[in-house]
Parts: C-alpha cells; sequence; structure tokens
C-alpha cells in the first residue's frame, strides 16, 4: 500500500539537508547545461524529419504512425507533439526540448541505479558524469530518438536487476511496462530487453536451497513482462505500415540469411570503430574508469560484474558481426553502462584526495567537449564521421536559420514559397521544422531539382516570392537560363559543402548578368 508519511519519513532517514541540496544542483546544472543555446547548434536532417513527421501527426490524427512510414516507431514522434504546441513558434526548440526530459529520465534512472547498487556516494557521482559527458549532453540537445533510448537502456537494466532480486508481480508490470514504452521507440530496444534474460546470474551460487524455485519464478515473471511489452509494442499493428520497420532494419542489420552467407563480412571493420566511438564521444577519460571500474567490481560482487560485462560483450559482439551502418548515437548505451561502473570505482575509494583528482581529470578531459556544444558548434571535436554529419556535410543545416528569417521578412509583403534541393530530410524537411506555425511560408522539395521543377512554379510569382535553395549542388555553371537569381552563400566549417539561396524571377532574361558566385 503506498503511503506518502513512510516515503517522506524514508527520505528524511537517508538523505541529510546537505544531500538534498547536492541533488537540486545537480538539477540546475542539468537543465543549465542542456538549455542554454538549445536551438543555437544548427539543425540536422534528421531531426528536419523527425520534427515534420510530428507536425503531421499533430495536425492530422490519421497518420499519428507517420513514422512507420520509414520504418521507425513512432514513439518519439508523438513524444515531440506537446512541446511543438507549447512552442509553436520555434519548432525546432520544441523538438529538441522531448529529448532533454528524455535525459532527465536517464539521469534520474542513472542515479538510482547507481543509488540501488552502491550507495548514495556514487549516485551523486553517476549524476555529476552523465551530465557533463559529452555523449550525453549533445544528444539530450538534440530532436534525434537517442536521448530516449538511452533512458529506455538504463530502466530496463535496472528492471532486469530489480525483478531477479525481488521476483514481484509488480516489479514485473512496471518492468513490461518500461521495456514496451522503449520498443517503441527504436529497434535496438528489442537487445535490451533480451539481455534481461541473463539476469539469473546475478543470483547464481546463493545460499537459497530453492534456486531452482526461483529460477523459475524469475522466467515466468520475465516473460509475462516481456508479454506485456510486446501487447504494446504490437500497438503498432493498428498501422499498415509496421511491416517497414523489418525492411528498414534490414538495411542497417545484416538479416540471419545475410549473416550466414557471409559471417566475417563486418566483424573486421567494425571491432575497431566501436570502442573508439565511445570513448572518443565521452571523452575518453570515463570510459577508462569505467573499465577498471568493472575490474574492481569483480573483487566485491563477481556476479553483478559478469552480468554489466555480458551485456557490454554480447552487445559488441553482435553489433561488430551484424551492423552494417554505426553511428556513435547508436551506441549511446555502452556509454550508459560504463558510467554505472565508472561510479563504483568512485564510490569504493576512500582517499578523498585521489577521488577529487580523478574528478578533476574527468571534468578536464571533457570541458572542452562541452564548451563547443553549448557555445562553439563548428569546433566540436566529434569523431570524423560525426563532424561530417552534424557539421561539415550537406546534412547540417547552416544557415537555414538565416533564410527563414530572411523569407519572415519578405512575408509581410506577400506570401513565401521556398523550394529546396531535396524532398525527404536534407534541406526541404529542416526549412519546414525550422518555420513557425504562424509563418505564411511554404517549402516545396524537390530531388533532383531540376530547370522543370522552377518553371512550373513561376506561375506562383504572381502572389508569391519564391527562392530556391541548393543543399547539393555546387557547379551553377549549367545553371545560366535558369530564371533566378544568386541572393547568398552559405559556407559551412571544413570547406566541403556549401548552402546557396537564390530568388525566382519572371526569366532567364531578368536574371541575365548576375553573378551567380558574388556572395
Amino acid at each position: 500500500m503506498f503511503d506518502i508519511f513512510s516515503l517522506k519519513q524514508w527520505v528524511k532517514k537517508h538523505f541529510a539537508l546537505r544531500d538534498i541540496l547536492i541533488i537540486l544542483a545537480l538539477l540546475v546544472t542539468y537543465l543549465a547545461t542542456r538549455l542554454i543555446n538549445l536551438d543555437n547548434f544548427p539543425i540536422f536532417t534528421d531531426e528536419g524529419i523527425y520534427i515534420h513527421w510530428s507536425k503531421v501527426a499533430w495536425k492530422d490524427a490519421a497518420w499519428r504512425f507517420i513514422s512507420l512510414t520509414d520504418g521507425k516507431q513512432p514513439l518519439h514522434t508523438w513524444g515531440m507533439i506537446p512541446f511543438l504546441k507549447i512552442f509553436h513558434s520555434n519548432l525546432l526548440l520544441g523538438g529538441r526540448m522531448f529529448s532533454v526530459l528524455a535525459g532527465l529520465v536517464a539521469l534520474k534512472g542513472i542515479m538510482l541505479l547507481s543509488y540501488y547498487l552502491f550507495g548514495k556516494k556514487a549516485s551523486f557521482f553517476a549524476g555529476l558524469f552523465y551530465i557533463f559527458t559529452p555523449m550525453f549532453m549533445f544528444y539530450d540537445r538534440m530532436a534525434l530518438a537517442d536521448s530516449a533510448v538511452n533512458a529506455g537502456f538504463i530502466w530496463v537494466l535496472f528492471g532486469s536487476i530489480l525483478l531477479v532480486r525481488f521476483l514481484r508481480l509488480d516489479i514485473a508490470l512496471m518492468y513490461g511496462i518500461t521495456a514496451g514504452v522503449a520498443l517503441l521507440t527504436k529497434s535496438s530496444s528489442q537487445l535490451f530487453l533480451g539481455l534481461g534474460a541473463l539476469a539469473p546470474i546475478l543470483t547464481l551460487h546463493t545460499k537459497n536451497k530453492d534456486h531452482k524455485k526461483s529460477l523459475l519464478n524469475y522466467y515466468v515473471l520475465y516473460f509475462f513482462a516481456a508479454l506485456i511489452a510486446l501487447v504494446i509494442y504490437n500497438v503498432q499493428r493498428l498501422s499498415p505500415y509496421l511491416h517497414y520497420v523489418a525492411e528498414k532494419n534490414a538495411t542497417f542489420v545484416m538479416t540471419l540469411h545475410e549473416f550466414k552467407q557471409a559471417p566475417f563480412s563486418l566483424v573486421f571493420n567494425n571491432l575497431p570503430i566501436i570502442p573508439f566511438y565511445v570513448f572518443s564521444e565521452m571523452g575518453y577519460m570515463l570510459a577508462i574508469f569505467g573499465i577498471i571500474g568493472l575490474i574492481w567490481l569483480y573483487r566485491k560482487d563477481q556476479r553483478l560484474a559478469l552480468y554489466f560485462t555480458l551485456w557490454i560483450l554480447i552487445s559488441y559482439g553482435g553489433i561488430a558481426f551484424m551492423a552494417k551502418v554505426i553511428f556513435p548515437r547508436y551506441l549511446i548505451f555502452f556509454a550508459s553502462l560504463l558510467t554505472v561502473c565508472a561510479t563504483y570505482l568512485f564510490s569504493e575509494r576512500k582517499n578523498e584526495r585521489f577521488i577529487n583528482g580523478l574528478t578533476a581529470l574527468f571534468l578536464i578531459s571533457v570541458l572542452y567537449f562541452d564548451f563547443t556544444i553549448m557555445l562553439a558548434p563548428a569546433r566540436i571535436p566529434f569523431p570524423p564521421v560525426d563532424r561530417g554529419q552534424y557539421i561539415e556535410s550537406f546534412n547540417a543545416g547552416w544557415g537555414i536559420k538565416d533564410m527563414i528569417q530572411y523569407a519572415r521578412q519578405q512575408s509581410v509583403v506577400k506570401p513565401v514559397i521556398l523550394i529546396g534541393e531535396g524532398n525527404f530530410g536534407v534541406v526541404s524537411d529542416m526549412l519546414d521544422a525550422s518555420l513557425a506555425m504562424e509563418d505564411h511560408i511554404t517549402v516545396k522539395g524537390y530531388w533532383p531539382l531540376n530547370k522543370a521543377d522552377l518553371m512550373a512554379n513561376q506561375s506562383e510569382l504572381k502572389d508569391h516570392f519564391v527562392y530556391v535553395v541548393f543543399s547539393h549542388r555546387e557547379d551553377f555553371t549549367t545553371t545560366a537560363d535558369w530564371p533566378m537569381v544568386f541572393i547568398k552563400k552559405y559556407p559551412k566549417p571544413g570547406g566541403t559543402s556549401n548552402y546557396y539561396l537564390y530568388q525566382m524571377v519572371e526569366s532567364a532574361t531578368t536574371a541575365f548578368g548576375n553573378d551567380h558566385f558574388t556572395q
């Protein structure tokens, strides 16, 4: 039976005023590091897609499962809708606010997990590490699903530990609901639920004479929880597009048939990049502390250390052998597990000067990374694959905000149409996601964008300003007879990609003589 007064007494018994102040300080620090300049980082192409989906799902209930048309589970789309309603004049900010909330759920989870396993001191270190680890900070500030995936991972892991230790039906119920919500976030959550089957390792070689009975009871409860999770997952069958999930997964992960044909075709490339991505985006030091902490944990609790090790090794091996495409954000859950292991190292050491030194070393290792994430995004020291995605390539939306502001100013005179080079993601969805709901601006995407597309929109010039945004084209020598004039070039860090803004005119004759390359 729930009793608020008993809860109050428990808090008073276990947490002093100093502890509560530390928790409040961690909360304020988390919010500051996630909210400062939240919409300053240029929109990423996937963010544009997801925010566009959320706008459609918000306005048309028939399309609540729109993300399934691209094989993506719908929870992230649904979760952003309330924030888009609140921040309707800044949809990018609204989309990213959902990730801030998901990160807060992850922060709470990793602190509670560390408290349950290792004590109060470990919980505070877990909060500190989570807040300042660049990998968590970055994805908590992006309108991507990965922050929510990480939160799901932490709570599914925590739930499996609680279930095997207490063998209670109410825990199984909550575990199943948590896993079901995680399954609606991303397909990788299936791995987390599956690894929960290993939890009886935590009770091996106990003195309990009824170990076999406990083992049976666990798996009864575990399969009950898995059934609940699958029921929640199957709400997607309300849409006719669920089959696209399997098709999408096949583009990222080998099918069993493909694996049988060439079982070692991917592993030698994947084995080194997985730890490189995780360690580099964690700032290296915390990941090293996590490995050391896991080794130390073997001395005190071999079963828990073995359970963590199996989660790491099975995930590592499965991804290395099966993953066709790996980006660092797909590996964020490794960072969470290493963070939990690091908290054990810090909580067990009694030498305060030594712990303070390690803490300072961690903070120094992430200081520049964190600074650039919040204040200097062009200089974020990502590994090359992520600098390409988020900062230097056509996927990075440098200049989008400026174009929208320019179009917004022009729309005071008459409505504006923005023609984007790209009709899925890329620039058209990034432009659409950057609009305010009250803007008199329409976005049209074309791929490939050619002269005929512009000519088809010339009739709009009577009542609209029409602008063209090029995201892929760099050679404009073949566009001299297109009816448009150059407005501005938007260069990106690295100098490998640019956006170009043009204005459509009545005819190519009107545009003749304009220098398309003048900035």
